[in-house]
């Protein structure tokens, strides 16, 4: 196997897994927030998530032997932290709970999809990531489905939409400093200060906004959703950052989309929301952008990897 096979297909496979993760998560989230404060609930999922990162950072970056963090790295993983593991997340799910009460929380989510639209464009200016025919014609089918995956029925703009787009330009950005920081640092060791330094930020406006009573509050079951979610969001992590390290920005960011069917797709399995034609086009739609955008050299490189997994390794004597 080629060393770029080796190196990129994982990469592709990681992205893929997140996607699923992602669409998982925000269809549970929708449940998650209810009844409780967003501010609170994200606050301390995030804290459990980056409680969880500490060893796991510890020991990847010593089996890997990685040399001690420069003082720019010590900054961008602070910045990580701030526009990626604290902010966009309060403006999110306070956007979302707004979405929601309104009836808009599945086009609300919408403006999310739209992060590989940012993230690609920041990746190409940014981090002088090669355009290609491919992006543009990926980008046209990723948002032609999640357009036509829309339900025109529920309200297509909200006061919730704002919150969210502005944390999906935040996280845009986040990634681009990460995939820039992923050069030179442990894709563990940005995982923990994405989630660390986040958790850090969200403590502290906890504590100045006195919110710290809520949380005491929480029932049972509100600790449950708060347990479920943060499994999740640690699972999204701990493979995204790996593959982000591997592949492009935008191939990337643009895997993600494939959230949205997902989510679309547990609504209509578990809640029993109807669905159209033009809703399974948009399913379609977004799998062949995704498939369009990864290309089929990557998706050989992702097939090659999993291939080799399978084969049985010879005795080593």
């Amino acid at each position: 196997m080629s060393d770029r096979s080796s190196w990129v297909g994982p990469g592709i496979l990681l992205v893929l897994a997140t996607a699923f993760i992602s669409g998982l998560s925000t269809f549970v989230n929708f449940y998650a927030v209810k009844g409780t404060s967003s501010d609170a609930f994200v606050t301390v999922r995030n804290v459990m998530v980056a409680a969880a990162f500490v060893p796991v950072a510890f020991f990847a970056t010593r089996s890997l032997r990685a040399p001690a963090l420069r003082t720019v790295d010590w900054g961008r993983l602070v910045l990580i932290g701030l526009i990626g593991g604290a902010v966009p997340f309060l403006l999110f799910f306070h956007g979302l709970e707004i979405a929601t009460a309104a009836g808009g929380a599945a086009t609300a989510t919408f403006g999310y999809r739209t992060l590989f639209l940012w993230a690609t464009v920041f990746g190409i200016v940014v981090l002088h990531e090669k355009f290609h025919w491919r992006i543009a014609l990926g980008a046209t089918l990723l948002l032609a489905g999640s357009v036509l995956m829309l339900s025109l029925t529920s309200p297509i703009w909200t006061d919730g939409t704002a919150y969210v787009l502005a944390a999906t330009v935040l996280w845009a950005a986040e990634y681009t400093v990460s995939k820039r920081t992923l050069r030179d640092v442990p894709s563990a060791t940005v995982a923990l200060g994405r989630m660390g330094f986040g958790a850090i930020f969200l403590v502290g406006y906890l504590s100045l906004t006195t919110q710290w009573g809520t949380v005491s509050g929480f029932t049972g079951a509100q600790w449950e959703w708060v347990g479920i979610s943060a499994a999740l969001l640690g699972a999204f992590v701990a493979s995204f950052y790996p593959g982000l390290k591997r592949v492009d920005l935008g191939v990337a960011s643009s895997a993600l989309v494939l959230g949205f069917p997902i989510t679309w797709i547990l609504g209509v399995l578990v809640q029993g929301a109807s669905f159209t034609l033009a809703q399974a086009a948009g399913v379609v739609a977004v799998v062949a952008g995704v498939g369009v955008v990864i290309g089929v050299v990557q998706l050989r490189d992702a097939w090659s990897f999993v291939r080799r997994l399978g084969r049985p390794q010879p005795d080593r004597l």
